[in-house]
């Protein structure tokens, strides 16, 4: 398992920095856009793993949310929500005999296109802002560090369970070695990985970077055991297959769709 994610990680990392510091736009926002549609697939086959018009609905409402969010104009992202809204809760009225249960439907088909259609595309906004770039990366680094601290600190010593209900694996220990891993990726991105990609996170302080990598860290791993709580609801162990060692596109994303809108409001207010 972890020979598979490390290749895995060695063929997308350097793709994904290419892409992040040298990609146009247009592109960074149709592969963050694609990526997000995939994630909507793999949760309507998980909410509902029989083929149903809900399973097509959560399908077309989240691409539609996705095309619209990284189309990067909030105007598209408000008309998306209403057509989303207006067209799905139409369907259930006039498809649903019991839609008592056809609301509980219509509910996690939405859900799903939110969770993954709505929110990863903020990627796409956070890179347009000043310094974008460099804060995906820095926003990337962090995330990925704590998992990797996570999961070595979580094998080395993990004892007491943090939600055994959600996620059984997790532990107390395994949550603090995220966030010391969380602090390290904030020094290793501030010090060495962005000066030497030619990029910076100027007027950044040292205080100001650790604040931001633990709140991101607490978020992320809310995130995660958020996923890990539709998996267990939908007893399904991985979203998917896409990544060879990681699970699917879900399974990868978990620990950033929380993080990467809360950081962007930040950057906006900051």
């Amino acid at each position: 398992m972890l020979r598979a994610r490390l290749a895995t990680a060695a063929v997308a990392i350097p793709l994904l920095l290419l892409l992040i510091l040298r990609g146009p736009q247009w592109l960074f926002a149709s592969v963050v856009g694609l990526i997000a549609a995939l994630g909507v697939v793999e949760y309507a086959a998980m909410a509902f793993p029989s083929p149903s018009n809900f399973r097509w609905m959560a399908v077309g409402m989240g691409w539609l949310l996705a095309a619209a969010t990284a189309s990067g104009h909030p105007q598209w992202v408000a008309l998306a929500a209403v057509l989303a809204w207006v067209g799905g809760l139409t369907w259930t009225l006039f498809t649903r005999r019991d839609f008592e249960r056809g609301l509980g439907d219509f509910g996690l088909a939405l859900l799903g296109a939110g969770y993954a259609g709505f929110l990863l595309p903020y990627f796409v906004w956070l890179r347009a802002l000043p310094q974008g770039a460099s804060w995906v990366i820095f926003l990337l680094t962090v995330v990925m560090a704590g998992d990797s601290g996570g999961y070595f600190v979580g094998h080395a010593l993990g004892r007491h369970k943090l939600m055994p209900r959600v996620s059984p694996g997790k532990t107390v220990e395994g949550s603090l070695g995220i966030l010391a891993g969380n602090v390290a990726g904030a020094a290793l991105a501030k010090v060495i990985l962005l000066p030497i990609l030619g990029a910076r996170l100027a007027g950044v302080g040292w205080s100001e970077a650790v604040a931001v990598a633990l709140v991101i860290g607490l978020v992320a791993q809310t995130g995660d055991l958020c996923e890990s709580m539709m998996k267990r609801t939908f007893a399904t162990k991985e979203s998917g297959w896409i990544f060879p060692g990681h699970g699917g596109v879900l399974d990868r994303i978990d620990s950033l769709v929380f993080p990467v809108a809360l950081l962007y409001y930040y950057l906006l207010w900051r």
